[in-house]
């Protein structure tokens, strides 16, 4: 790879960063103001309502996913399109199926199934319909990512995707600041910031992809986007219940409070996977059209480079957690809170680095591959989770999300042949870890802290440059000369 290729791909990661960075600071913004106007209790049943949500944005199947990766390979405007409005009218009727289900499912859990206030069930099952009518505009939001993405244009995806993000976060508390704090209010404004981060999407859609010709579905695309979207599809069911089914276990086991008191660290700290993220999203069209050289250094490069930029950021987090938590939502929550972060935190580093290999086995032609390691792995994990959840609380919730993002690593390096370059990369950051979780535990004095937790740091930093590949070491060089040579 080129250096010009190397400066794209660092352009378009923090571009990416920045569009998943904007968003998590108004939520931390947020947090502590939703607590206060509409209490813990009910901002666990609107988290949960979400989590709830989330789910239902499988019922794109798959096709964002595939639409990227299609479209990254065609040069032709007219083919681009036909691949687009075939997937876009798709998953448009798949979300208003999912709609009907979410509203019948979603009446059935709120009433009967989960933990919730006696006087707060009847409003949850009235503003099931305004959480339904959100499911069509998450469909549709993946396919039009999905085209932005395997266009290459991050900017105008990453402004969209903050528009509705943002709006979806403050427009709920908008309301609940004049007092409307009922659940279909609520999620009613919702429902208006997803449908203004949707208008921007597609506005920016036809400008980049750019549209033409009639909307309509074309029958030589069917099979190509429903094969690919079909394995998908599977790991869009299966995952995204993996990753909410802990908090309704929370909410089902010990009640909604403990929701929130799960949901809060688990959010901050999922904000550590956004450089994963982003790395990932840049690079998935480049896999989709890549030989098998130039993939393979990227595979390689972009596990050591995350480990080695998110050892420093998670160790210093951890040093962190408890007093940031203090600042933000005072003692009596934060005592709580935290451990729960810590533990979160250990499975972010080690699966972070995995979402280079996760992404690129369905760019080159292989989503079946970790589809069918999550089928293998969910009733033992949903059997471990209730164990866990019974006997340790929010806890053991932690504790199993971070085995099984630990297992989903594995299999995933395992199979594409990069597990050795990952443990080259994490061996010699093990000790870092280890002394930001004792700085945590131990309860030493403030001094003993303040300098366990430095030397943490400091570990960190210097084990991740002696991990670096030359390209990241190169980057940062060149970065630091400018500012040297500005000075």
């Amino acid at each position: 790879m080129t250096i010009s290729s190397h400066r794209h791909i660092a352009r378009s990661t923090l571009i990416n960063f920045s569009g998943l960075l904007v968003p998590t600071i108004v939520s931390l913004a947020t947090v502590p103001l939703y607590l206060h106007y509409i209490g813990e209790i009910r901002y666990g049943i609107l988290l949960l309502a979400f989590a709830f949500l989330g789910y239902f944005g499988a019922f794109d199947l798959g096709l964002g996913r595939a639409v990227a990766q299609r479209i990254a390979r065609q040069d032709s405007v007219v083919d681009r399109n036909h691949t687009f409005w075939t997937a876009f009218i798709f998953s448009a009727a798949m979300g208003i199926v999912g709609a009907v289900i979410l509203y019948f499912l979603g009446g059935w859990l709120f009433a009967s199934v989960l933990r919730l206030p006696a006087n707060l069930r009847p409003e949850m099952v009235t503003a099931v319909p305004w959480l339904a009518a959100i499911v069509p505009l998450t469909a549709v939001i993946s396919v039009l990512a999905g085209a932005l993405e395997a266009r290459q244009s991050f900017i105008a995806l990453n402004l969209s995707q903050m528009t509705g993000l943002i709006g979806l976060q403050v427009l709920p508390l908008t309301v609940a600041l004049f007092g409307h704090t009922s659940m279909p209010v609520l999620l009613a404004a919702a429902l208006t910031g997803r449908l203004i981060g949707v208008t921007a999407l597609i506005a920016t859609t036809a400008y980049h992809l750019p549209f033409h010709g009639t909307p309509r579905i074309h029958q030589t695309e069917i099979l190509p986007l429903l094969r690919f979207g079909g394995w998908i599809s599977v790991s869009g069911l299966v995952t995204p219940f993996l990753s909410i089914v802990d908090r309704f276990f929370v909410g089902g086991i010990i009640g909604a409070a403990a929701v929130t008191a799960y949901t809060v660290p688990y959010s901050v700290t999922q904000r550590f996977a956004y450089l994963p993220l982003a790395l990932s999203t840049t690079v998935f069209p480049r896999f989709s059209k890549g030989d098998k050289e130039s993939s393979r250094q990227m595979l390689n490069d972009g596990i050591l480079a995350l480990v080695a930029i998110q050892t420093p950021l998670i160790t210093l987090a951890m040093v962190l957690m408890d007093p940031f938590f203090n600042l933000w939502i005072g003692h009596a929550l934060a005592i709580t809170y935290y451990p729960v972060a810590i533990i979160l935190l250990v499975g972010v580093w080690i699966n972070g680095p995995n979402y280079i290999p996760h992404n690129m086995l369905p760019a080159q032609g292989r989503p079946d591959v970790m589809a069918k390691f999550y089928m293998v792995e969910f009733i033992p994990f949903l059997i471990l989770l209730w164990v866990f959840v019974t006997w340790f609380g929010i806890y053991g919730a932690a504790i199993m999300w971070t085995l099984r993002s630990t297992a989903d690593a594995i299999f995933c390096f395992w199979a594409t042949q990069s597990m050795q370059v990952f443990l080259r990369g994490i061996t010699p950051t093990v000790p870092s870890i280890g002394l930001a979780i004792a700085a945590d535990t131990l309860h030493l004095s403030d001094v003993n802290t303040v300098v366990l937790g430095t030397v943490a740091v400091l570990l960190a930093m210097g084990a991740s440059w002696w991990i670096a590949p030359n390209t990241l070491k190169g980057l940062v060089l060149r970065l630091t000369g400018r500012v040297y040579d500005r000075r």
